[in-house]
């Protein structure tokens, strides 16, 4: 990959960049920076990883392209998002790095990267590691083909797919979940033309949402691993009940909602015993469950959508593939019993879908 004048392209080099590591990355995470307005503020490129024993990773990274892209400034914003982010680490990527902008950098505790490094490492992997997904050009060019295509017809899917997005950021792990659950059953069933435009992104959101219920059922494991199984059960219990409303608030609402008095504790989702059984499962298993959300990504945006070689495995995920790949479609599996939704969706169906997709990876590889 090499890099070219558009600062979308330095996003996907560094977003390859990152993968390479282990690193589940998004790009183009918006923000509010205050509840109930319509102003955000947009993290270039997120990238998550969990080490065992399942501690997050959480990167915000920051890319400029200009000529003088004012480093000390953009250092100083990093710091800022960072922290709004609860990120860990923080990273800006410039064309050029001078030595008083990496000196000021180590002094507020952030990483600077230039171009060249990213270039010269992803030129080093080349042979054993593929990119994919949102590190993927010719994926983010199909991405935005589409997106620009399907116009007012398909804002409502644009917005879901933001919302997703700030997930990964912003929420309760086991609310955020249900919520996917929610937008998977709506959207899961819905039909469009297969090859349309529509289609495709219906697809890519389906997906995006399936990944991020992994990220925050691995979240929910970290952030439990060391409470014990009856406390950490029945709080995700709670959670998945009454989200982010306590219980007595809950039932009083459910009490105006029906016009009469609402007796015991609201019903708890059909799924809940499902999630229970997954979540401890990996919380047994930190070192397999780092590799989730990864895995996860890899799945379904380099195989399914991608079209990586069937013989491709991942470096990262090539010690224990067999284990993980196993792991991962089953919490596809449970994702579908949750929102009532075909197992069928976790796989491409149909030749003309199918065509459609390797026709236009052809013309995109043909630009590069």
């Amino acid at each position: 990959m090499t890099a070219r004048d558009k600062g979308t392209d330095r996003e996907i080099i560094t977003a390859a960049y990152f993968q390479s590591y282990g690193f589940l990355v998004r790009q183009g995470v918006k923000l509010a920076i205050a509840a109930g307005t319509s102003e955000v503020t947009d993290i270039d490129v997120l990238a998550l990883r969990y080490s065992t024993p399942l501690k997050e990773e959480r990167i915000v990274i920051d890319c400029k392209d200009r000529k003088k892209p004012k480093p000390f400034e953009r250092i100083l914003w990093t710091v800022g998002l960072s922290t709004f982010a609860q990120a860990n680490r923080s990273v800006v990527v410039l064309p050029i790095v001078p030595w008083r902008a990496r000196e000021f950098a180590s002094q507020v505790n952030v990483e600077v990267l230039c171009v060249p490094e990213m270039e010269e490492h992803l030129a080093s992997v080349s042979g054993i590691n593929m990119s994919f997904g949102q590190a993927n050009l010719n994926f983010m060019e199909q991405l935005k083909s589409n997106q620009k295509s399907i116009q007012d017809k398909g804002k409502s899917l644009l917005m879901e797919d933001l919302r997703i997005r700030r997930m990964f950021v912003m929420g309760n792990p086991i609310t955020n979940f249900n919520r996917i659950i929610q937008l998977l059953s709506r959207l899961g069933k819905a039909n469009y033309n297969k090859g349309s435009a529509l289609d495709w992104l219906k697809r890519y959101i389906v997906y995006n949402a399936a990944i991020t219920a992994g990220v925050m059922l691995v979240r929910f494991a970290a952030e439990s691993k060391w409470t014990p199984e009856d406390d950490w059960a029945d709080n995700a219990r709670k959670r998945l009940t009454y989200g982010d409303v306590p219980p007595q608030k809950a039932n009083q609402l459910a009490k105006l909602a029906l016009d009469r008095e609402h007796y015991g504790s609201l019903p708890k989702p059909s799924y809940t015993e499902e999630i229970i059984h997954v979540l401890k499962l990996l919380i047994l298993n930190p070192q397999l469950t780092s590799l989730i959300p990864f895995s996860l990504d890899f799945q379904l945006f380099g195989r399914t959508m991608g079209k990586l070689p069937e013989k491709y495995v991942a470096p990262v995920l090539q010690d224990s593939y067999d284990e993980i790949i196993k792991t991962s479609k089953q919490i596809l599996s449970v994702l579908s019993y949750a929102a009532e939704i075909s197992n069928e969706i976790w796989t491409v169906e149909g030749t003309k879908y199918t065509n459609s997709i390797k026709q236009n990876q052809g013309r995109l590889m043909s630009s590069e």
